[in-house]
């Protein structure tokens, strides 16, 4: 394979980093290819939309600090497929650092702060910087690095001015509601009360951004956790994008140094 086939069948989009990291976060599964997850036990009661807030709510992990390890990604995007491996470092509330290898070598490497998402493209010697706010304007992402970080977390994103509803779709319970930019979609299963996915609608520009989980098992530190995540994500300009994980060699709240230099001889890119 040549570097242009390594490199461009979905461009390393700074939204695609962004999705890759959004579900590098998660534990070890056994299968970089999507499964279904099994629904241990159906819900058949109409539960209150109070009451799963509440179990939403409880999920509280203030005690992960650090998370760092290796992965596996396969990425689906503009009708072609890719798959890479991955290092990562976060950092609560400051920074997630994302190195991508194809074949050996680091094809890219990704910083992303609070406000923006820096990407250096090894193999083009070309870097780029954005604003993340522009990257949530674009793809349905409703807080940025705040969303990103409870994704990390397995937990729900909710904005507490909407009125939220329950009812039951699929054998799962759901939560939905919506203000005047955005419609948020929750799904929870029952008596365990874990959360499998919660998706995000901008209804006017089609686009969405639906971030799924499965296969929760016990861990010492972060207690019930996703083994499996994906994403799926739609937006007029780049069509469909869908990413899985293979995470291993995870640690939590272990610290590591991260180094993110932009070499003078790369060329900016916007």
């Amino acid at each position: 394979m040549n570097k242009n086939t390594l490199i461009f069948p979905i461009q390393f989009r700074p939204f695609a980093i962004l999705l890759l990291v959004l579900c590098l976060l998660s534990a070890k599964s056994t299968s970089c290819h999507h499964q279904t997850g099994s629904i241990g036990k159906p819900a058949t009661e109409i539960r209150t939309a109070n009451y799963l807030l509440k179990k939403l709510h409880n999920r509280e992990l203030s005690n992960v600090k650090y998370l760092n390890g290796q992965a596996r990604v396969l990425v689906d995007g503009d009708g072609q497929s890719m798959s890479v491996n991955a290092n990562i470092v976060w950092i609560r509330d400051s920074v997630l650092w994302v190195n991508v290898k194809k074949f050996g070598l680091e094809a890219v490497r990704v910083l992303v702060t609070r406000d923006s998402i820096f990407t250096l493209n090894r193999l083009n010697k070309t870097w780029s910087a954005k604003g993340l706010e522009s990257l949530e304007r674009s793809y349905s992402l409703p807080d940025g690095f705040g969303l990103l970080q409870q994704f990390i977390l397995a937990s729900a994103w909710i904005d507490p001015e909407m009125t939220m509803k329950s009812d039951i779709k699929e054998n799962l319970h759901r939560l939905s509601g919506s203000n005047e930019q955005l419609a948020a979609d929750y799904r929870l299963e029952e008596g365990s009360f874990f959360l499998r996915s919660q998706t995000f609608f901008q209804q006017k520009e089609s686009r969405n951004i639906s971030l799924s989980f499965e296969n929760y098992k016990k861990t010492q530190v972060a207690g019930q956790f996703p083994y499996l995540r994906s994403v799926d994500a739609f937006s007029p300009e780049t069509g469909n994008m869908h990413l899985e994980i293979e995470l291993n060699d995870v640690e939590i709240n272990v610290p590591k140094n991260i180094r993110f230099e932009i070499p003078t001889s790369y060329s900016k890119v916007e």
